[in-house]
Formats: structure tokens, C-alpha cells, sequence
């Protein structure tokens, strides 16, 4: 196990690797208890929309792609160069920042060497790249100047529309501008001209050019919506998406689900040039996504694609078999669909983990489950973005996982967020 080794190797590390207060870099010394010097090279991929390749060691917060024992006098001789997705390689270098160059025909090896791949970019099918802008479909009409569907994904009843406390937040963001929150069907050159929201009266008034006039009461739903009886850590975390999301636009794309989704720190950096908001909740199954979640946490930001990574609670921590967590999932997408039908749906399959193959066969049914969903309804897209975290054996590459063997690793992050941005970017087009 991985825990094991690093605790093995503690006292080892000691000795193998100096730091070197300008660089902050590990350096090495003599490796794994034996008298060997050894050469390191390391990929030096940064924390951006890089996708490291698959089978490499992780350390120091890099990824090791060649070793070899080396003799002091010796010049060394280069390694094939790596390769990396719309980088070029520019050599290899004596420091992370690559300021010196490692001169293979004059340098000889003095004590174990650390070398860094130097990168530059090279016509990048990102480079460049514009999030195409969104349309939101209109229906237009002519039983009628302008009908009012909904508020932010919520169908409007009898002048009312009952709101959770994201939506609402929304709203006393922008009161005096609330057109981004209505769902409306009208005819061609009918437009609306004012929205607002008064949140005293807890009333929107819209005026359309027609001259019709329309006030909608808004009743606050978020007590029926509140998950502390799931855990009160899933309400604090709720609430605190609830209150940042106030300023989130419309026609953006959503990540949502469990841990994994919650732990992407960084998925927003990741994901650009592509806006993206995370409102990932560990712990959380998909059950708790469909019952209250789902309307909270996505439904009041009309995102034009959400991304769901969850399920493997349902499994893990919930005993659940994989079918019935595929028949979960199914509803999950049919909620969604039905309250955003304009919405492209992802869904993330589960990963292999390293420490929970025992539950390696409920995991592959929910998936499948998943992918059947997805084969016949075009609004759902599954994404194979732990594939790229197995050793060519098939088995999950234990440096992709942090020490639980559930959760990912620095380099597990780029490489499983590399396929989703992928994925997405496809079908932005």
C-alpha cells in the first residue's frame, strides 16, 4: 500500500532529498536505503490543464518519468523525450523554473541528479479556445403575447413560485434587473421590458412591450429543502454555496456529487477558459442529490450543463447493490431533465479505487446503468475520466489516489479533470 511505502520510506527521504531555499525543491540524495546514485527525471507538469500520461510515480509533488543508477564521473545520456498533450519538450533542466540546462555533453554526475522537463506550449487545441456563447432556446407563441413558465426552473402556480434560498439570493442580488430568472414562452417582437424583485413583499413585477403586467408572489421553500437531517456539515456546506452563488450567471456549467467533486479545489482554475461552478458535497449519495440538492445546489443557476459525480456512497458507506444505485441515478437524470430541459447532463462514471476493490462489481453495474441511461437519451453524456488513472494491467495506479485509496491524488486531479474538460469541450464544440 501506498501508506505504507511513504512511512517507509520517511527516514530514507531524510536523507535523499536537501531543499534549496531559492528553489523550495526537493533535491535527491541516495534512494530506497542502498549506496546507489541515482538519475531523476520528472515531468514538471504544472498545476494547469495539463493531462499527465498514466503510469507514473508521483513524488514531491511531481511525477517521476525515468530512473537509472548512475556512477559519479559519469555524463549522462538522455532519456527518450516525454511527450505531453499540446506542449513541446524543451529539455531537461537542473530546477523546477528551468534556468539551467542540463548539458549533456560536458555535465557529469557529482551525487545523485534531479532533472526537470522543461515545457513550452505548441499549437494547442485549447490554445486560444472561446467558450461558444449560449442561446437560450425561446418557444415562441401565438395563443398569446407572453406567458411566464417559471422562475429560475420553478413552475409558477396560481401567481406563486416556491423558491430555495439560492434562488432567492439570486434575486436580491440583482432586484432591480430579475430577467435572467424568468422562464417565459411569447410571441415574436413581444419583449420583456422591466423585472424586478421587491424582497420586502417577496413579489417579482414584470412589464412586457405588449402592455401586460405580471406580479408573482415568491414563497421561501428552503425549510422543506433542508438537509441536516442528512448531516448538519451537508446544510453549513449548502448554505455557504447558497450565499456565494447570489452573483453566479446563468447558462454556465455545474459540477455537483460527492467528495471527489468537493475535494477539485482547484476545478474552476482547471476548467478556464470554460466557466465552471463546484458544488460538490462529500458524503452526500444520489438519493439526497435528487430529494433536495438537486433544487438547491443546481436548478436556481440554469446551468447549460451539469456535471454529477456520485454514487459511490451509495455503495460504499450505504450497502446499496449497483443496480439499485443505476436505478438512483435514473432519477436523478430524469429530474434534471425534466426541470432543465435544455440542459446537457455528464455523468462522471466511478472510478476504480485502489482501496475498495471489493466493491469493484457494484461499481461497474451502476455504471452500466449509467451508459445504458445514456444510450437512449441524448441529454446525458457519461465520462470514462478515471481511465486514464490505470496501470496498462487495468488496476488503478495507487500515486493517482491519496493514501484512502478513494479520494485522488495532485496528479490524479489533472489527469481526471483533463478528460472532463475534454469531454465538455467536445461538446461545446
Amino acid at each position: 500500500m501506498k501508506t505504507k511505502r511513504l512511512l517507509l520510506l520517511l527516514p530514507i527521504l531524510g536523507m535523499l532529498f536537501a531543499c534549496d531555499a531559492s528553489q523550495r525543491e526537493v533535491k535527491p540524495g541516495r534512494e530506497y536505503g542502498d549506496d546507489k546514485l541515482y538519475a531523476l527525471y520528472m515531468l514538471n507538469y504544472p498545476r494547469a490543464e495539463s493531462i499527465a500520461p498514466s503510469g507514473f510515480e508521483e513524488k514531491g509533488e511531481n511525477l517521476l518519468y525515468h530512473k537509472e543508477e548512475v556512477t559519479v564521473g559519469q555524463k549522462l545520456v538522455a532519456p527518450e523525450n516525454p511527450t505531453r498533450n499540446h506542449y513541446e519538450f524543451g529539455g531537461w533542466y537542473k530546477e523546477k523554473a528551468c534556468s539551467n540546462a542540463w548539458n549533456f555533453d560536458v555535465d557529469v554526475v557529482s551525487s545523485s541528479v534531479l532533472l526537470f522537463a522543461k515545457w513550452t506550449t505548441g499549437g494547442s487545441s485549447e490554445q486560444g479556445y472561446v467558450e461558444p456563447e449560449y442561446v437560450y432556446p425561446e418557444t415562441i407563441i401565438t395563443d398569446a403575447n407572453y406567458r411566464v413558465t417559471g422562475i429560475l426552473n420553478k413552475p409558477v402556480e396560481n401567481g406563486k413560485v416556491a423558491l430555495a434560498t439560492g434562488a432567492i439570493n439570486r434575486l436580491k442580488n440583482s432586484p432591480n434587473d430579475v430577467k435572467f430568472a424568468v422562464n417565459y414562452e411569447r410571441k415574436q417582437d413581444v419583449n420583456l421590458t422591466v423585472a424586478t424583485f421587491d424582497s420586502e413583499q417577496m413579489k417579482i413585477h414584470l412589464e412586457v412591450s405588449s402592455g401586460e403586467t405580471f406580479d408573482i408572489l415568491v414563497e421561501d421553500n428552503s425549510a422543506a429543502l433542508n438537509v441536516a437531517s442528512y448531516n448538519t456539515t451537508f446544510e453549513t456546506k449548502a448554505n455557504n454555496y447558497e450565499e456565494k452563488g447570489a452573483t453566479i450567471e446563468n447558462y454556465h456549467i455545474m459540477f455537483a456529487g460527492s467528495s471527489s467533486m468537493e475535494f477539485w479545489e482547484n476545478s474552476y482554475e482547471d476548467m478556464l477558459p470554460i466557466i465552471t461552478s463546484n458544488h460538490g458535497i462529500g458524503g452526500t449519495t444520489v438519493n439526497q442529490w435528487t430529494d433536495k440538492l438537486f433544487e438547491r445546489l443546481v436548478l436556481p443557476y440554469s446551468p447549460k450543463a451539469v456535471v454529477y459525480y456520485v454514487g459511490v456512497n451509495d455503495i460504499i458507506n450505504g450497502g446499496q447493490d449497483g443496480e439499485s444505485v443505476a436505478g438512483y441515478l435514473n432519477d436523478l437524470f430524469d429530474k434534471t431533465h425534466e426541470y432543465l430541459p435544455h440542459t446537457q447532463i455528464f455523468y462522471v462514471l466511478i472510478n476504480k479505487l485502489p482501496g475498495y476493490k471489493q466493491h469493484q462489481e457494484k461499481f461497474d453495474a451502476a455504471n452500466s446503468g449509467a451508459i445504458a441511461y445514456s444510450e437512449a437519451h441524448s441529454y446525458l453524456t457519461c465520462i470514462d475520466a478515471g481511465a486514464g488513472l490505470l496501470k496498462e494491467n487495468g488496476e488503478p495506479h495507487a500515486a493517482y489516489f491519496r493514501t484512502d485509496g478513494l479520494h485522488m491524488s495532485h496528479y490524479g486531479y489533472i489527469i481526471w479533470g483533463g478528460a472532463i474538460k475534454e469531454a465538455i469541450i467536445d461538446w461545446l464544440g
